[in-house]
């Protein structure tokens, strides 16, 4: 019993000497650790705050060695002081391009991931950097960045780039054929908002319909419920318009697999937003393939659970 609760005082010990400051609530939350990829990922979550006229919350958390806290062991003056300094320094560069902004900040001995996923419970959103990047749907992202889309409590945006259409570049949404991935179309929709731009609802199917249409009883089958599937979509399509009347929506139905037909209309877009059903425990992570495959290889992705998978 004691054993269990000595790390939790040794943390508590280690904390009181940085600087912490709780997260608003409904705020923007940016993990950073000074690196370039950091930078763009706190430059987008500055711009998103002022666009929601939200705070904006800024993490920086120093994995410590796994048995510091079990033995009441800190570490050195130096690593808290270099994590104020690059905080501080962001924190200047953040006001200074938006002065009227509220800015906090956390300074703490932590798994990074942990960290964020705890500072989500707060949020409206949280934005990472991503790292490890490659090309194929199977590229990492980046640990941390994979943990916190994965588990975090709210929607998790991971930058890995400038979106080549800027801010004002239409907003993408993955449309999910079966369930209509209401969460991201929801956040899909109130984005392109407050943005004022345009909405586009990407569906895509991964029927191998040239296939199908070599064998004629097979191909007539597959048109019909192709029809009925894309009329479907679009009475979907008509409840969110109905909601959000004055945001502009296009509607694309492709034959070609979701990972693909997003990155493709990342191009032309401000931010891809993406459902998940990921599952698992924090250590290990288990996002959706589709949500991995699109933050591998967009600019910026939206990561928005579903609600009956949040935990």
């Amino acid at each position: 019993m004691g054993a269990r609760a000595r790390p939790a005082r040794a943390r508590a010990c280690v904390r009181s000497a940085m600087v912490t400051e709780e997260p608003p609530t409904g705020s923007v939350v940016v993990g950073t650790d000074g690196s370039a990829n950091a930078e763009l990922a706190v430059d987008w979550a500055a711009r998103e705050a002022a666009r929601r006229s939200a705070g904006l919350h800024i993490v920086y958390a120093f994995p410590w060695v796994t048995h510091a806290h079990a033995w009441d062991f800190a570490p050195p003056p130096e690593v808290t002081e270099t994590g104020e300094r690059i905080v501080s320094a962001v924190v200047e560069r953040v006001l200074e391009s938006h002065p009227g902004l509220e800015v906090t900040r956390d300074v703490l001995v932590e798994s990074p991931a942990e960290a964020l996923v705890e500072a989500s419970r707060r949020a409206v959103v949280v934005v990472v950097g991503s790292g490890g990047l490659g090309e194929s749907d199977d590229a990492l992202m980046g640990s941390v960045a994979q943990k916190v889309a994965a588990h975090a409590a709210c929607a998790v945006v991971v930058v890995r780039d400038v979106p080549p259409g800027g801010d004002t570049a239409p907003v993408v949404v993955g449309m999910d054929p079966e369930e209509g991935a209401p969460e991201a179309m929801e956040y899909a929709f109130e984005e392109a908002a407050r943005r004022g731009t345009d909405l586009v609802v990407v569906q895509a199917s991964q029927d191998d319909h040239a296939l199908l249409e070599d064998i004629p009883v097979l191909g007539d089958h597959y048109r019909e419920v192709a029809r009925l599937h894309a009329e479907h979509t679009a009475e979907r399509l008509q409840t969110w318009r109905r909601r959000f009347p004055h945001v502009p929506a296009e509607l694309r139905l492709v034959h070609e697999r979701p990972v693909r037909a997003l990155v493709h209309a990342a191009a032309e877009a401000s931010i891809v937003v993406v459902g998940s059903r990921g599952r698992g425990g924090l250590a290990g992570l288990l996002l959706g393939s589709v949500s991995r495959g699109v933050a591998n290889r967009a600019p910026v992705v939206a990561v928005v659970r579903t609600r009956h998978d949040a935990h």
